[in-house]
């Protein structure tokens, strides 16, 4: 039975791990590596004390609520596809798929979700940990990883690939290059081999490039910019309204937490959720929403790693859901939305200082 790397599955996780330990012809110096569940799994069991040596956590959470439900807003097209993949094997999640999709009884859903987050206990962390997040993954965001970069206290690396859940896929076009790097740090903390895979702390990938990447040693230093989009009209039902920026003056490549879209709202009427979309083209730069309220409402934007290049018009869209014609759709819509008038738009948009990619 699934539980949602719970409690029973660390608990899963430590036995096999012991097991293995006490076979004569297996070293006690275990690593473990995981993928989306697998990794949150993994987090789960070093914050329970499971004496693993060295992990590697790939395209996976650190804060399940914050990932999927942020600002109180279920990401509904990743939790439902979530969802579908697993209740047939688990009550659980079958007992909550409904509120968890359309954002009710938030209560159960945080206190469930808070129970397989390790966000609050990253600092005690000393195992050696090498993250590889995807630059654009509509379920588990850059922050997933570089909260939790920020946070460990023993070896750690990042490496931001060109994978991830929709809309990327993995492996991506620098699997290769992942694969390396798992072996290579397995090698240095379960081996002892005095290899350079810990002489860089954070790798980003350039952008459609299995090769080319750009090696720093911390974090990439951004910068905040603004666009400002007015103007006034009303959303109703399922319909969006949409703005575009002027051409960029120079291109721009997007990282941070600290995205946001405050959306000025006039009056509502039946209007439960409020979903803004930045695109370059069609392509998602990032997306967030909340259950609006008469005044300013500011929207927490995904951080997600996309370049833009220069002379691109950003459109904006604020309405219920996605817009149409994505064939991802991170928010869905629910019929009954009523109307929510839409004043000025002010993007705030977090950005790396230089970008990688071009």
């Amino acid at each position: 039975m699934i539980t949602l790397a719970g409690p029973r599955e660390v608990a899963d996780l430590r036995a096999l791990r012991n097991a293995f330990a006490a076979r004569p012809e297996v070293s006690d110096t275990i690593g473990a590596w995981g993928i989306s569940y697998g990794g949150g799994q993994i987090w789960n069991a070093l914050a329970a004390g499971v004496p693993l040596a060295a992990v590697e956590v790939v395209e996976t959470w650190t804060s399940l609520y914050d990932a999927l439900w942020p600002q109180n807003l279920a990401r509904s097209g990743i939790v439902a596809g979530f969802a579908a993949g697993i209740a047939a094997r688990s009550p659980l999640v079958t007992g909550i798929r409904d509120d968890a999709v359309q954002s009710r009884n938030l209560g159960a859903v945080r206190a469930l979700t808070a129970e397989r987050s390790v966000t609050s206990r990253l600092g005690s962390i000393k195992t050696p940990v090498y993250l590889f997040q995807g630059k654009i993954d509509f379920a588990f965001d850059l922050t997933q990883a570089t909260s939790a970069f920020s946070r460990l206290g023993g070896p750690k690396k990042l490496y931001a690939g060109n994978f991830g859940h929709p809309p990327s896929t993995f492996p991506g076009i620098d699997g290769s290059y992942v694969v390396s790097q798992g072996v290579a740090w397995f090698d240095r903390f379960l081996r002892g081999t005095q290899n350079r895979v810990d002489a860089r702390k954070v790798v980003i990938a350039k952008r459609a490039s299995g090769t080319a990447r750009v090696e720093l040693n911390a974090l990439p230093a951004t910068r905040t910019q603004s666009f400002a989009l007015l103007g006034t009209r009303t959303a109703r039902g399922s319909a969006v309204v949409s703005r575009r920026t002027a051409p960029l003056q120079a291109a721009l490549e997007t990282w941070g937490s600290t995205g946001t879209a405050r959306v000025t709202v006039p009056k509502l009427a039946n209007y439960p959720r409020l979903v803004v979309t930045l695109l370059a083209g069609n392509r998602v730069v990032a997306h967030g929403g909340l259950q609006p309220r008469v005044g300013v409402n500011v929207v927490k934007l995904a951080n997600y790693c996309v370049y833009v290049p220069k002379g691109t018009r950003l459109r904006v869209t604020v309405g219920p859901s996605s817009p149409a014609g994505q064939s991802i759709p991170a928010y869905l819509g629910f019929a009954g939305s009523g109307s929510a008038t839409i004043g000025q738009i002010t993007l705030r948009l977090a950005t790396l200082a230089k970008p990688v990619s071009g």
